[in-house]
């Protein structure tokens, strides 16, 4: 089974949350993933990536942080909680016995530049 875990930092406010649900959902209706959840990375936040990672099934599991660039949650958070060392690019080790991959932040993206020029020329729609 292969799983996704997407990483968002988080907040108080509902919004943050109901976004990361509806990349969830998205990319659920697919067929890409046998599961995909949600995880936050700023202190407090729950649930973080080492409690969804221990409560998924797949054995093969991405692990996608939703940020424009690597900062604290990327190098030293996120390697922390799952065993491994930072370095930049995938890595990809064993968290409870499971192969796990941390990938990069999604920044560089081309649709990350894309993204920001449908904000301001609204090219598509965002159902």
């Amino acid at each position: 089974m292969r799983g996704l875990v997407i990483v968002g930092h988080g907040s108080d406010l509902p919004h943050y949350r109901e976004v990361m649900e509806l990349h969830k959902n998205r990319i659920e209706k697919t067929g890409l993933f046998d599961e995909v959840r949600i995880a936050f990375a700023a202190h407090g936040r729950k649930p973080t990536v080492d409690e969804v990672i221990g409560e998924m099934k797949s054995d093969e599991i991405y692990v996608v942080p939703l940020f424009i660039a690597y900062g604290h949650h990327t190098t030293e958070d996120l390697p922390k909680s799952l065993g491994f060392k930072f370095r930049k690019g995938r890595i990809v080790g064993e968290f409870e016995r499971r192969m796990v991959i941390l990938c990069e932040p999604i920044g560089k993206d081309i649709f990350v530049t894309f993204a920001i020029l449908n904000a301001v020329f609204g090219l598509t729609c965002h159902s």
